[in-house]
């Protein structure tokens, strides 16, 4: 994947991957096994369980932007040296607390880490566009194996050691991959010199204007929307519909993770060597929107399957090609706050397939199939007008 990057490139690009990996096997370890933990604290209600779980995402939301326009001022490498110690604290905090309000307040601290899109413009600033796909591809194929594995070890570690020592793990892997990007990767230089335009939140008007910005916005907050409506349902589905132990549905998600993944690898060479960022882009979207109409065709446990392989083959290969497209066609001086703006959309799109999935589950997991599947052609009429006036090579 990394043939062709220059020596710094490559080290840019592991210690990103790295930083990114780390931070996120701390999330991840926590989906699994967070709630029933939240039941035993004091003063627990579902309502408050709930608020505790989602608090992260909207503190993520609201500074994706501030935090965007922050690196594009002051530089890439202070802001995610806030964003990772914050995190940290956060965690340690979540680690400590007794009382369910407690622990609202530290998942709101670790929420202030919003620092995911000042990474990607980071790693888009150093290196150059004809690795970035693949370099973004790097990322996302370690963040899916992680996702993978987290739901194999989360429930034995949480079982060994309790889900305290699972925020105490999420901190040290959150120091240590601050200690990897702030010794191994370099501040841009374009960052501090030579502007054209004046860090300024008034640019965010500039990217509303921008058809571009907004067509990436909606695709990945909509990736994000059925990404989260699909692993609210399928749990559900496997374990009252299919008879599925929790502790087994890993044997689903693991397999179709590794599969896709291996699919994603020679994709994203062919776009990114060949040309074929169309083709490539508009394979993923017609992917996610077959994933949810093959389980609507075919309504048993293999289609299910099948629908996981689907979506994860798709979501894997558009969620490489969206930022890479972005940093492509966004000046390099509103990178972070164009990537601010786009994962806020991102984190309120995760939010949208959350009420979406509970609409699902009480009205019925048609309501998830028919309406992904009609609003994933819609998503790709949109696409091919976007790309026919397309001004960067595809």
């Amino acid at each position: 994947m990394l043939k062709g990057f220059t020596p710094q490139e490559r080290r840019v690009v592991l210690s990103i991957t790295f930083a990114v990996v780390v931070r996120m096997l701390g999330l991840f370890l926590l989906l699994p096994v967070l709630s029933p933990y939240l039941k035993t604290l004091e003063g627990a209600t579902p309502t408050l369980i709930g608020l505790a779980v989602g608090v992260y995402g909207l503190a993520q939301a609201l500074l994706q932007i501030p935090f965007g326009y922050l690196s594009d001022k002051h530089g890439r490498k202070p802001v995610i040296l806030v964003g990772m110690l914050t995190y940290a604290l956060g965690s340690l905090m979540a680690g400590l607390v007794g009382n369910i309000w407690s622990m609202v307040v530290a998942r709101f601290v670790q929420g202030f880490g919003a620092v995911s899109s000042v990474m990607i413009a980071l790693s888009a600033d150093l290196t150059r566009e004809e690795v970035r796909t693949r370099a973004f591809a790097q990322v996302g194929a370690s963040i899916g194996l992680t996702f993978a594995l987290s739901l194999v070890l989360a429930p034995l570690l949480a079982g060994a050691f309790g889900v305290p020592f699972l925020f105490f793990l999420t901190a040290f892997l959150s120091l240590l991959a601050t200690y990897v990007l702030m010794t191994q990767v370099p501040e841009p230089v374009e960052n501090s010199r030579d502007r054209e335009i004046e860090p300024s939140l008034t640019n965010l008007a500039l990217l509303l204007r921008s058809s571009d910005q907004l067509f990436l916005n909606f695709s990945v907050g909509f990736l994000h929307a059925c990404m989260v409506v699909l692993f609210t349902v399928v749990p559900y589905e496997l374990v009252y519909s299919y008879h599925m132990p929790k502790l087994t549905h890993w044997k689903i998600y693991l397999p179709a993770i590794l599969l896709a993944l291996a699919v994603m690898v020679p994709a994203i060479l062919l776009a990114e060597k060949k040309g074929k960022l169309r083709e490539v882009f508009l394979s993923g979207v017609f992917l996610v929107g077959l994933s949810f109409l093959s389980f609507e065709l075919v309504r048993s446990f293999w289609g299910l399957v099948f629908m996981v392989f689907l979506f994860f083959l798709g979501f894997n290969l558009l969620e490489a090609l969206i930022p890479s497209l972005l940093t492509k066609l966004t000046h390099r001086d509103l990178r972070g706050l164009s990537l601010g703006l786009f994962n806020t959309v991102q984190f309120l799109g995760a939010f949208a397939g959350g009420l979406w999935g509970g609409l699902a589950l009480k009205q019925g997991s048609h309501l998830m199939t028919l309406t992904a599947t009609a609003l994933c052609f819609f998503w790709l009429l949109v696409s091919l007008l976007w790309f026919k006036r397309l001004k960067v090579r595809a």
